[in-house]
This record gives structure tokens, sequence and C-alpha cells, in this order.
């Protein structure tokens, strides 16, 4: 086996792991967010009403068509979220003023105070999760997520929902 061959067998590897890796910290994360629901936490948002209300509550009301570009969702995806979080209470839909057609999604106060429990909660249990790391791991995790995220929506030619 030459250098380059053990390199790339390496590389593959390392991929290999971060893929597992990858898929197995999503499974977790939503069954410990789950779980944390179920122990007297504020009633869960799904991930989907999550990173919506998320979006709106940093960026304000936005078009619908608009609102699933910056998220790289299909529209017709985010019309059916944004129409069960209305009727959630948690949003108010209205008619776009430069565009009649168009709908522009607005998160109530409701949904505001829905979201930051929600966000307090989780932020909590993963306190308690990552409490017996350091602060310097915390952030360099912090940090290597961020540039995750953004190197996946730079791939897939995405704005970060969230992202400024």
């Amino acid at each position: 086996m030459t250098a380059r061959e053990s390199l790339d067998a390496t590389l593959r590897d390392t991929l290999g792991q971060i893929e597992l890796a990858l898929a197995q910290l999503v499974r977790r994360a939503e069954r410990s967010v789950q779980s944390a629901h179920g122990s007297g936490a504020p009633g869960p948002l799904d991930r989907a009403a999550y990173l919506l209300l998320q979006e709106l509550g940093v960026h304000g009301p936005q078009n619908v068509q608009g609102l699933a570009a910056r998220m790289g969702l299909d529209p017709s995806t985010v019309t059916r979220q944004v129409a069960a979080l209305e009727a959630a209470g948690h949003v108010h839909r209205t008619r776009d003023p430069q565009d009649r057609r168009a709908v522009v999604a607005e998160p109530t106060p409701v949904g505001l105070q829905a979201l930051a429990a929600h966000r307090a909660a989780r932020a909590e249990h993963y306190g308690d999760v990552l409490a017996q790391w350091s602060r310097l791991d915390r952030a360099l995790l912090a940090e290597m997520l961020e540039r995750l995220n953004d190197d996946l929506d730079a791939h897939h030619g995405a704005a970060r929902p969230g992202a400024a």
C-alpha cells in the first residue's frame, strides 16, 4: 500500500466515523430532548416548529417564500409548518403588503414565549449533559458545530437559519 492509499484509507475511516457519530448524535439528541420534556419541562416544540419560530424570532416577520428560501426548504413544506404553528397559536399569518398573493408569518407573544421556554429547557438539559466538560471543550464543540452547519449549508447553497 502506498502512502497515498494509506492516507485515503485513513480519510475514509475518519469520514466513516464522522458519519456514524452524526447519525447517532441526531438520534440521541432527539431522544434526549424528548425525555427532558417528559420531566416537567415546558411542552415540546417539534424540530420544525422550533427552528421556524427561532428564525422568525431572530429575523422577525417574513413571507413564506423568503422563509423557505432562507431555511433551504420547499415553500409547500414551510406553508404546512406555518399552518400548524398558527393552529397552535404560535404564529399569525397575514397577507404580504408588497404581494397580496403571498403570506407573511409573524411570531405571536405566545409563540415567542414557547420558544424561550423550549430553548431554556434545552439549554439546561445540555448544561447537565456537558457539566463535566471544560469551558474550553464546550466552546470548541459550539464552534465546530456552527462551522459544520455553515459548511453543510454552503455545500447545499442555503443560508443557515438563524445566521446573521
